[in-house]
């Protein structure tokens, strides 16, 4: 099975430094890697034009976090990646323009980021929002 061009050509979403040094880590000696927990949410992730901002892979966090909510679903979607899936309320983060996005593992790091074009949130439906963290 062959790795979609969509997820090799994504340059907005990083594994961060940290992620893979903990995979690095564990492959030497066995060292146990910790679990992605939660997936925050900012507006922090656009430069003046509006275009996404290309992470570096060393953040630890997000610009301007609005919301961390706890992942709600994972799914093996291709070897090496997994994707990671969470669901806004018809009530949170109402009319705020959401252009970043991290998963967060159980210390509280940053495992990867992706930037985005700005989505404005409405007030009469949910939003459901996903991040691949592929390896």
């Amino acid at each position: 099975m062959s790795i979609p061009a969509n997820l090799m050509e994504n340059r907005t979403t990083k594994t961060t430094i940290y992620a893979r040094e903990q995979m690095a880590k564990a492959r030497a000696s066995g060292s146990r890697i910790t679990k992605n927990t939660h997936i925050a949410l900012g507006e922090g992730g656009t430069d003046s034009a509006g275009n996404p901002i290309v992470p570096t892979g060393n953040e630890q966090s997000l610009k301007n976090q609005l919301i961390r909510k706890p992942i709600e679903k994972s799914t093996f979607i291709a070897p090496a990646t997994m994707r990671y899936e969470i669901t806004l309320s018809e009530s949170e983060l109402v009319g705020r323009n959401i252009n970043e996005m991290a998963l967060v593992d159980e210390a509280g790091k940053l495992t990867a980021i992706r930037t985005m074009y700005s989505k404005r949130k409405d007030g009469d439906m949910e939003f459901g929002f996903e991040i691949d963290d592929m390896y």
